[in-house]
Formats: structure tokens, sequence, C-alpha cells
């Protein structure tokens, strides 16, 4: 009777929104925009995006490779109930709990860094990166506020202020705080993300300065997951979640990551402007040179007991750990590019571009055991260089076929061998017919650092016969942006494939890093179509998986995600979607987690897979001129399929949860 209470309420909430919502609005930035899509919408010109584009225009570091291109603010609703980086529907993933906290990638999603790599990345979910910092051209100062509430639970505000100083200087910064105090007991993640950026473009457009200092501070509470096991199970006698017994009373993972980052980039020669649909000059010669500083540190904090034994006994305390990897990096590239292409020609075709660089980067890598006294018991420190050549070449045989290459090479220094071998096609067929992306890669990959060496209060081991994880990949996309489909199959052939595994030969729950000596292949498919049946729209996305070594590389075979909404526009002005979310993925052997080195691990001799059912979220959401509202329901079937549910062995996710978000956009 509860359940049908909330369920009522929630949607009596909806029609107040929809009745009281007679104000001047607007959307936020949106995030991970397809170019495709955004211009798509700009030549529609429906999407209120036309207006604020002569006003504020943006880019970002993948936007200027080659010629700088401008966009204008996005203001469409898309995907705005999945505020957390957690819950994006093309890239789902397992977590501990809530966001702030520990999680991996659901699908298959392999990484293609090369060179050094201290392997946490457990909480790279909730950092800013370089990449990440979107550059302004503001006519008018510009301010971005966005606030999302679930009471005590979770809370988060998002700041953007930028502004020109001069016509062709921009200044601005991002402010980002999120904290999640979740469920139970110690299953708190709080994280804040301070970015000061600035984009200098000289009043000729031949010389370019972005620059940006990034602070992350990430703090996830780790409570080892609670002692009872069978929270959801028929017959257990539930009592209040903050109230359930947990394993750890007082450790967390604190991860900070600074950056201080700049790129140069200079036009030499001419420069060709009569082919530019962006707005933006279209080099012959380019000279880029780039800058970046990175100080990083890995921290895991521990007092009291582990009377469950969640961890081994501390090897120097058992009451008290204090365990910390620190990692310095400095890079330096230089990347020279040369564009050979027909004189004032309205249509760029035959075009052929080539980029010949080298990167220089240097590491201090540092392990800290520190004891209850403050003196060290484990201090141990490398330092380390890698000299990578850097290539690209590709040819744009006219507006509609283009090929790209793309080489990264380390000759020398610790990680020599490394390499990255990619190669992209587009095909335009026509634009009822939609268009075809090829791609391949292959990569050679040292060992990350955790997995050679480590030496914690709770684990400690040190390998390095460990060979180099190679992945080969195929795969092919149709996009039809005329009917919205999108279908695409990716191969993967994985060789010695790194991961942690189960360790209880002393009969504590140790991880050791383990390597599969076979080769492991991987077939994805993916699926995505967008209906519409008059004011009903459908969107539903599929990914089948099928591998040969499931007992190792752990995914489930299927994954959906469905939304279905009305979309209407009230009162001629206020467009409003209303309609509810639906994921599944079939079951699999889950993976475990380690709180003192933040690795999810597995156990091949006892796989444990957890049951798996539909979770179902309501939304409404809204946008008038100048600002975004949305408000949702999470898990509102709770109770009807399932009680809860995990992700990863022993940690339970969220409860039903209301939800509360609103954006709102300032030009002046």
């Amino acid at each position: 009777m509860g359940k049908v209470v909330r369920i009522l309420l929630f949607f009596l909430l909806l029609l107040g929104v929809n009745s009281a919502f007679a104000q001047d609005l607007k959307t936020s930035v949106g995030d991970n925009k397809e170019l495709d899509s955004v211009r798509n919408k700009l030549d529609a010109g429906k999407d209120s995006v036309v207006f604020t584009a002569k006003y504020i225009r943006y880019t970002k570091l993948s936007l200027s490779k080659d010629s700088i291109v401008l966009l204008p603010l996005d203001t469409s609703t898309v995907n705005i109930q999945n505020y957390s980086p957690l819950l994006q529907p093309l890239h789902p993933t397992i977590s501990t709990g809530n966001m702030g906290l520990s999680a991996r990638p659901l699908l298959y999603e392999p990484s293609k860094r090369i060179g050094f790599d201290p392997g946490f990345h457990s909480l790279d979910y909730y950092a800013l990166t370089p990449e990440d910092i979107i550059y302004y051209q503001a006519r008018a100062p510009f301010t971005s506020l966005y606030f999302v509430s679930a009471g005590q639970k979770e809370q988060l505000f998002r700041a953007i202020h930028s502004q020109n100083v001069k016509k062709n200087w921009n200044v601005g910064v991002n402010f980002n705080r999120a904290d999640s105090k979740g469920f139970y007991a110690r299953q708190r993640g709080d994280n804040l993300n301070v970015a000061v950026f600035s984009w200098y473009q000289s009043p000729n457009k031949r010389y370019n300065m972005w620059a940006s200092a990034i602070f992350n501070t990430m703090r996830a509470y780790e409570n080892g997951s609670t002692e009872a096991t069978d929270l959801f199970e028929p017959g257990y006698d539930k009592i209040s979640r903050d109230a359930e017994p947990v394993n750890l009373e007082a450790s967390r993972n604190l991860y900070r990551k600074n950056t201080l980052f700049l790129k140069q980039t200079y036009y030499v020669g001419r420069i060709d402007t009569s082919a530019n649909e962006n707005n933006g000059a279209l080099p012959t010669n380019k000279v880029s040179y780039t800058l970046q500083y990175d100080n990083d540190s890995y921290t895991f904090y521990k007092t009291g007991s582990d009377p469950n034994n969640v961890m081994p006994p501390g090897i120097n305390n058992t009451e008290f750990t204090n365990d910390s990897t620190h990692v310095q990096h400095i890079k330096n590239e230089f990347i020279y590019s040369f564009f050979l292409r027909a004189k004032d020609t309205k249509v760029i075709k035959n075009e052929l571009k080539v980029d010949a660089g080298i990167r220089q980067d240097f590491y201090k890598h540092q392990y800290f055991g520190v004891k209850a006294d403050r003196t060290n018991y484990e201090q141990s420190k490398f330092n380390y260089q890698n000299t990578t050549v850097l290539g690209a070449a590709g040819y744009r045989f006219s507006s509609n076929i283009d090929f790209n290459l793309d080489i990264q090479q380390i000759l020398q220094g610790e990680n020599a061998g490394d390499y990255l071998y990619e190669a992209k096609s587009k095909i335009l067929l026509g634009k009822s017919i939609g268009r075809i992306e090829l791609g391949a890669y292959v990569q050679n990959q040292t060992p990350a650092a955790i997995f050679n060496y480590y030496h914690g209060n709770h684990y400690q081991w040190d390998y390095q016969d460990f060979k180099n994880t190679k992945v080969a990949n195929l795969s092919f996309n149709y996009i039809n942006d005329k009917y919205g489909f999108n279908a695409g199959a990716k191969y993967f052939l994985t060789s010695n494939y790194l991961y942690f595994g189960l360790d209880n030969a002393n009969g504590y729950n140790s991880i050791l890093p383990q390597q599969e000596t076979a080769d492991i292949s991987l077939i994805r498919i993916d699926i995505q179509k967008k209906w519409r049946f008059g004011k009903f729209v459908l969107e539903n996305y599929i990914a089948y998986q099928k591998t040969d070594k499931n007992s190792v590389l752990r995914t489930p075979e299927f994954y959906t995600y469905n939304s279905f909404y009305f979309d209407n526009v009230f009162f001629k002005v206020l467009k409003t979607n209303v309609g509810f979310d639906v994921r599944y993925n079939s079951e699999y052997a889950n993976y475990f987690y380690s709180p003192a080195t933040a690795q999810f691990y597995i156990d091949t001799n006892n796989p444990v897979s957890l049951s798996s059912r539909p979770v179902a979220d309501v939304f409404l959401k809204a946008n008038l001129k100048r600002a975004n509202i949305f408000v949702k329901y999470d898990f509102v079937n709770q109770g009807l399929f399932q009680k809860g549910y995990y992700t990863v062995n022993r940690y339970p996710m969220q409860d039903a949860l209301l939800k509360f978000g609103v954006s709102w956009n300032f030009y002046d």
C-alpha cells in the first residue's frame, strides 16, 4: 500500500509542476554531445540553441585537433534525468552502492591507454581532466548553475562562469560538488572538482592558447559491505537501512588528482576560410606544443577492527592502516601538422593531412606505508621516463568519405615497445540512407604498476614476469540520423588479460594479480532506435556480448536500456517529457570488491551469480528558455520484482529515491 501511495504522490507532483511552471527557464550545457547531432539541431532551427548561439559558443580540445570547431550551447533535455556518471544509458556501470563510490564498466570497454599506468581507476568517473574542460567564446558573461537534491541521500551542485576579458580572450571557472550519503552506514561518496581555465586567440586567428588548472578530491567511504548477505531474501527481518551492521566502521579511500595544463598552437603559412562551415580558420601548417603536470595520490585509511575478515589482517598493524601511492608526471609534447587542399573551394575534397610529433613523459612513483606513530614501515620510490613518437595521416576524398590513421609508439623508456595503432573511416551514403563508420586498432600495453608491485598493510606482492596485454579490435557502425537508428558490431581479441583473483590459501579474503595466458575473444553487437508515435516517444538500446572466457572476463551477455515518454509543449513554450526508463542486464558471475586497493576481483573457484531484474525509474523533465527542471523517482518498481539488488557481490544498491533537479543559465 505504501508503494502505491508514493507513486500516486509522485504523479500528483508532476501534474503540479506542469501547471505551476510558468516562468522564464533555460537548460544547462549538456555533456557528451555528438557533433553531428548538434549540427542537425542547428540546421533544423527548432531548438532554442539557435537563440543563444549568437552570444555563446564553445569548443573542447577534441574539437581543435585540426581546425577549431565552435558549437552553440545545447539546450535540449536529452538524458538530463541521468545526471550521474554511473547511470549513462550507453555506458552502464557496476558500483559499490551509489554515486561517488568505486565503479567499473558493466560492458567490456578496454582502455586504450599505453605507457605508465598506476592502476587506480575506480573513482575516475568523478574526476575532471583537461579533455573535459569546455572553452567558451562569450560576447556576454555566461553563468550556468545546476542543482540536484534527493534530501540527505544525495546532492549535487555544479557552477560554470565564463566571460571574455577581451574580444579574443576568455577566462572561466568550474565548481562541482557531489555528496551522496547513501542508505547504509559508511556508504558516502564525496567529490569536489575545481577548475580555472582560459582560452586566448590572436586577432589574426593564427595563435591559440588553452590553459587550465584542475583540482580533484574524491573521497569514498568504505563499509566493507553489510554483514547480512540476505537483505533482500524472503523472511529477512528488515530494519532501518542505516542501522544495518557493516564490516568496516572507519575506512575510506581518498584520491587527489591535480593538473596544470597548457597547450599552444600556431598556424604557419596560408589559412583557408572559404571552405569552413564552423567559423574557424583552416590551417595549411600547424605547430602544437603541450605541457602538462599531474600530481596524483591514492590513499587508503583504516582504523578499528575487521571482525569478519573483509581483508587480510594488517601485516604491520591490525587496527591501523595508512597506505598511499603518489605519482608525479610531466608531459612535453610537440606536433607538426601539414594540410594539403585546393585553394578557394567551397567543398573540402582531396584533402591530405599529416601529423608528426614526439612526446616525453617523466614519472616519479612512490609508495608510503605509515604507522600510527607517523613513522614509515614502507617507502619505495621509482623514476621512469618514456619517449613516444606520434604520427597521423588522413585523407578526405570528399565531404562524404574520409580515412584517418593514428600511431603512438613508445620507442625508449620504461614502457618501450608499447604501441597503439588505430584506423578509422567514415562513409556518408546519403542524408536519407545514412553513413557507415569503420574502425580497427591494435594495442600493446605494459601491465599497470599495481599488478607488478604493491606493498601495503593488507596486501603485498612483487611480480615482474607479467607479459604485455594486447588487444586487437575491429568495429562497424551504421548510423541513420533521419530514422534515429544506429547499429554496430565490435570484435575484440585480448591476449594476456590481467585481473585480480581471490586467494584464500591462508584462510582470508586476500587478492592477487593474475594473468590469463589463453587468448580471449569477445563479440559485441549494439542496436539503438528511436521511435515516435504522435506525441509518444520510445528509445531502445540493446547490447549483446559473447565471449569464450566467461570464467575470467566477467560481463553480462545481454543489456538493454529503454525510455518511453510523452513529449508535449504546454502553453506553447514549455516543452515537457513525462515517462519512465527501464534498464536490465542478464545474470552473470559478478565481481567482488577489495576496499584496501579499490580493485574489483573475481573468484574463479566459486563464482557467484546474483539475480537480475529490471529496474524502472519515472520522470518529468521540462525546459523553457532559461532553465531545465526534472523530477525523478528512482527504482519505482522496488517491491514489485525485487526488494533490492546488487551489482557487486554483497554491496547493496540504493533503494527507491525521489530526486529533483534544476539548471539555470544567465547571460549577463
